[in-house]
Order: structure tokens, then sequence, then C-alpha cells
């Protein structure tokens, strides 16, 4: 019996580590790869899910098919993964190419078809299994910044096929040849008192706890005196030999008394647990400080793939007179691992410094559907809205509603109906419901049905009902009216919107439609010229831009070809 355990245990070892194939994709690129973002890491409303890799400062860089397979899916968008490319592979799995700064020959051929085809930069086809295929190395496009980049950089995932589950591309291989030696950095430990009866060091409020490296590279966190039910979390970054970059951890274990009690590991998550991010970390201090806490502890909602362990859910209960230590164990994909001890004692102690909680008319319970009046706005609030339950601030005044504020993480969209029956109905048709501070105003699109307009939104705040009567500008071409443009490759112009923001654009040389890539992050446009409709003699080149509430501004101006 205990040679047959042996043997199940050794198996159940190597079919961990044989589960994902290890050396099936090639690098998607043919220099050195340095990690600028990691698998999981947190990122605004999200889990970052796939690997960016630096690309040297620079666009252009070549990008190659990481394995055998075809392109299945091309997006272009303004924003998210700007330029991507989707490639299934037969062994199951796709991998994605994003913030693509164009792709190659042939497939920019395909894709300038779709454009004329709809009038429109932004597209999206998904070509069959015969279309495009591709081998392991094909040059399929080059490294760019567009979409919601931050800088020039190649967004690497894999998915698998079916279930599109996202998966740390590092199982695969690609950590091979980066080196990795360094453990994650703790930066800081919180401790939570997470009921009326709890406190700590007599405070019932969260503290942050004092770390001292000891001689064998532990931490050694300060004693905490502590009773009633209480849970911790950290702040914590890792770092590969090669890189700079402060990207997020691997894996986390909690230990109560040498027992496994709390743990989660980014190996793996799906996109409908990406926004359970506000419920993993300490929301309110991130939107107070910018640091990001991940908390060792769940309450009703979370990203079930990611949380391994969850023992009374990381909660510590201390009503009786024993000492507990608590051990935290942080690993990066290469096993390199910080420890941190932390001593608590259970100690009833005289609460000296409180936690206040302001209370309000309005305690709201997550599992409900909660539904707000007053004069002429109303909120409606679907159940699972918010991650816990809260005491909602909720006030309508001068017709401005003040729904709490952004403390408070949001997880589905909520129902905003202001009753504007009274306003004529000519004033209704540039008017919206927008949100922000004294001093800002934030176009919300809204729907306009029998003297109501709704939105759906994830903010919380002030709302009001605002107008946007100001219509686009365009500005800076790069050409001169009449002027010759024989040594010219491109057209290039700005457009930008200041409220309700850019809705469409299109641009036409000679009449007809020509493509225009949008850059948002710098407001330019540019039409490649060629001669499709760019033609010998005196060219006319036409802009229309319009905003979300129908303003529109057309520049016309004119150019020369001679040759």
């Amino acid at each position: 019996m205990r040679f047959f355990i042996i043997i199940i245990f050794i198996f159940n070892s190597t079919f961990g580590q044989d589960k994902y194939p290890s050396g099936y994709f090639q690098s998607p690129m043919d220099i050195p790869l340095s990690i600028s973002g990691s698998f999981g890491e947190l990122r605004p409303n999200h889990f970052h899910s796939g690997l960016d890799f630096r690309t040297e400062k620079r666009e252009g860089l070549p990008i190659y098919a990481s394995a055998d397979g075809f392109i299945s899916r091309i997006k272009i968008s303004t924003g998210g993964y700007g330029k991507s490319i989707y490639i299934d592979h037969p062994n199951g799995y796709t991998t994605v190419y994003g913030h693509l700064q164009t792709c190659n020959p042939a497939i920019q051929t395909i894709l300038e078809k779709e454009h004329y085809l709809k009038n429109s930069y932004e597209i999206e086809i998904f070509p069959k299994s015969d279309e495009i295929v591709v081998k392991k190395g094909d040059l399929i496009a080059y490294s760019g910044n567009t979409g919601s980049s931050g800088g020039p950089h190649l967004h690497f995932e894999i998915r698998d096929t079916k279930t599109e589950k996202i998966i740390n591309p590092l199982f695969f291989g690609f950590n091979k040849n980066m080196k990795d030696t360094k453990p994650p950095t703790i930066n800081s430990l919180i401790v939570y008192p997470l009921d009326a009866f709890s406190q700590i060091n007599s405070a019932s409020k969260p503290s942050l706890m004092n770390l001292t490296i000891q001689k064998d590279g532990t931490y050694l966190a300060e004693k905490i005196m502590a009773s009633g039910k209480i849970a911790f979390g950290i702040n914590a970054y890792d770092t590969f030999d090669n890189g700079y970059s402060k990207n997020g951890i691997f894996k986390l274990e909690t230990y109560l008394n040498g027992n496994s009690y709390f743990g989660f590991e980014f190996d793996s998550f799906t996109f409908d647990e990406t926004r359970y991010i506000n419920a993993f970390i300490d929301f309110p201090r991130y939107q107070a400080t910018k640091q990001r806490f991940q908390k060792l502890f769940v309450g009703y909602f979370y990203p079930e793939n990611i949380i391994k362990t969850k023992k009374n859910n990381g909660i510590i209960s201390l009503y009786s007179n024993f000492n507990i230590n608590y051990k935290v164990i942080v690993e990066d994909f290469a096993g390199n691992k910080s420890i941190i001890n932390i001593p608590v004692i259970y100690s009833y102690l005289p609460i000296t410094t409180r936690n206040e909680i302001k209370k309000t008319p309005y305690f709201l319970k997550v599992k409900n559907e909660n539904s707000y009046t007053k004069d002429n706005v109303s909120v409606f609030i679907p159940e699972k809205t918010f991650y816990e339950d809260f005491y909602l601030k909720f006030d309508v005044k001068n017709n401005e509603l003040f729904l709490h504020d952004d403390s408070v993480a949001v997880h589905e969209n909520m129902n905003i109906t202001f009753d504007v029956s009274n306003i004529p109905a000519a004033d209704q048709e540039k008017m919206f419901i927008a949100n922000g501070n004294i001093g800002k105003v934030n176009f919300n699109y809204t729907i306009k049905n029998d003297g109501l307009f709704s939105i759906k939104t994830k903010k919380l705040g002030r709302f009001f009902l605002a107008k946007d009567e100001v219509a686009p500008n365009i500005y800076k071409p790069n050409f001169i009216e009449g002027s010759n443009l024989d040594d010219q490759k491109t057209l290039q112009i700005y457009m930008t919107d200041s409220l309700s923001g850019i809705n469409q654009y299109n641009g036409y040389l000679n009449g007809k439609w020509i493509l225009m890539e949008y850059e948002n992050k710098l407001n330019r446009l540019t039409h490649t010229l060629s001669d499709k409709y760019y033609q010998i003699g005196k060219n006319e080149f036409k802009l229309v831009v319009s905003d979300y509430l129908g303003n529109y501004t057309i520049f016309e101006s004119n150019f020369i070809k001679t040759k």
C-alpha cells in the first residue's frame, strides 16, 4: 500500500510538471526576452492577461508566429490591444500578439480590403482555418505601440482555444532564457480587524506592521497583540535579473501554526474573473494611496481560479488565550522565496484608536437588488454589483445625484435615470448625464426615451445633466493648402473633442473614402498616400469629424501631385 501511494505521488508530480508543453512555442521575437509586465500583474480593474516583452524602446521589430497554426482572428481598434493577431495551434492553444504597428504585406492586403469594405479603421475579422496558414517562425507583423499601450512593447498571451482560459506563458518555457535569482521584495505588511469586536494593538482600524530582515534573509514582523477576527495583506513585487520593472508576484501561501491556510497562484484565470482584482486588493487603500495591497483573505466574491487555498476564507479568529505563528511565503516562478514570520498574541486590550464607520439610512446588501429614488432621479443596483455590504451615501440636491464616492469598487453596471420631462425637447437634444467633481464634466453615453435619460455605469460620485454644443477641433495638417506633395508619403492631421468625445471620423480624397489610422494617444490621423485615389494634378481632401452629441466639423483642403 505504501509503495502504491508513493507511485501515485510521483505520477501526480510529473503530471503537474508536464501539464503544458514546454518547448512547443518559440519566442515571438529574435531579441533576448525581457519582461516589463508579468502574468496576473495587478492593473487598474484587471489582472494582466499575458506577458509584456520589451522591444528596446522602439517600434518595428519583427514578430514571428510561435508555432504552426492559422490566424483565427485579427482585431484593429483604437483602444485595448490596438492591432492584434490571434493564432490557433493544433495542440489546442491560441497565441495572441498585441499592440502591433503593422502586419506583414500579405495580411495587410487582406486587412486593407476589409477597411475599405467597412469604411472603417476599426475592424475585426475571423479567417477560416485554411485562409491564413502560418508556420513556426513565419513573420506575421511588426511590434508597435497601438491601443492602450503606455510605450512600445509586445503583449503576448497563451489561451486554451476552446475555453479561452488565459494561461501563464512561463509554463510553456518562456522563462528558460530569462535569469531569475532574486526573491520577491516585500514592501509592507498590513493587518485588518474585521468585526466590531476586533482590535490590533489597541486599534480597531487597519494597521501597518514594521518588518525587519533577519540574518537568514527572512522578514520578522513586529509582535501583534490582537483579539477578534483579523486578517492580513501585503504589498510586494518581483523582478528578473535582467529587468528593472517591479512585476507582480507569482505565488503566495500562508500557514497558521504550520498548517496551510490561504494561498493563490497566477497560473491561469478567465476573463470573467479579471475585474475581481478589485476584491483581491485593498481597494479603498489603493484609491487613497495608489498602493496595491493584496488581501490574504476573501469575502463573498473572489477570482476562484487564482485563489488555491482559503481555510476559513483566510480569516483568523482570536477568542481564547493562546498565541499563534502566522507565516507568509511569497514565491516567484523560478522558485525564489521571501518569508515573513508574524507572531500573534491573544490579548484583549482596550481600544484607543477606533475605525469610525459612517452610517447612513441606506445599508446596501450586495446579494440583494437595491433601488433608490429621490426627486427626479432613480438608481437601480443589481445584486452582486459590489463586493461587500456597506452603508451607501445617496442624496439628490438641486437636480444633482450624489452617489457615494470612489473609495468603493463597483463590479457590475448600475442604472441611473433622470426624469427630464420638464425640460423642452429642443434643449434635450444636446444634453447628457455627466459625472465628475465641481468643475469637471465627464461624458456618459445616455439613452433617451420619453422624457427619461438613462445610463449604465460602474462609476460612483456626483452625476448631473450637462450640454455639449461644441464641435470637434481639427488642426495641424502636415501640408499647406495648394502645396506639392510629390516627396511626401503620408497625410497627417489631428483632431480632439473637449467633452462627449470623438464618435466618428471619415476622410475623403477626391470624393472617395480613404483609410485614416487613428492614434488616440496622440489625437493623430494618418493616411498613407498611394495611387489608389491619389491622382496627377490637384487633389481634394476632406475630413468630417463628429462627436457623440451630433456636433461635427468639416475640414477641406487641396494639394498637388506632379509625378
